[in-house]
C-alpha cells in the first residue's frame, strides 16, 4: 500500500513538472488553473493549494501567539498596544480566511482529478 502511494505521488510530481502547469506559472494561479487539463495538473494544483494552506496555518498560529502575548502583557505596550491588537486580529482573520479558501480550492481540484478531467 505504501509503495503504491509513493509511486503515485512520484508519478504525479513528475507529470506535474512536465505538464502545462509549470513552476514558472505558479505566481499566476489563474493562468495555471486555466491550463489545467489532465488529472495530474489538478493533483499538482491541489498540492499547491494545500501547501499554501499549511503556510497560512503557520501564520495563523504566529498571530495567535502575538495576540496571546499582548493580552498577557498589555501593560508593556501602552497606547500603541490597541493598534497592535487590532492589527494582529485583522491579520488573524485574513490568514484564517486564506486557509479556508486554499483548503476549498485544494478539495475542488482533488475532486476534478478524481473525475479525470
Amino acid at each position: 500500500m505504501q509503495m503504491k502511494r509513493y509511486v503515485a505521488i512520484l508519478i504525479a510530481t513528475f507529470t506535474f513538472t512536465i505538464s502545462n502547469v509549470s513552476v514558472a506559472e505558479l505566481g499566476n494561479m489563474d493562468q495555471a488553473e486555466a491550463k489545467a487539463k489532465t488529472k495530474f495538473d489538478h493533483i499538482g494544483l491541489a498540492e499547491l493549494y494545500e501547501k499554501e494552506a499549511k503556510e497560512m496555518s503557520a501564520k495563523v498560529e504566529e498571530q495567535k501567539q502575538l495576540l496571546k502575548e499582548y493580552e498577557e502583557h498589555s501593560e508593556y505596550y501602552g497606547r500603541e498596544g490597541q493598534d497592535f491588537h487590532a492589527h494582529h486580529e485583522a491579520l488573524l482573520r485574513k490568514y484564517t480566511k486564506a486557509v479556508e479558501r486554499n483548503n476549498e480550492m485544494a478539495a475542488a481540484h482533488r475532486k476534478m482529478a478524481e473525475k479525470g478531467k
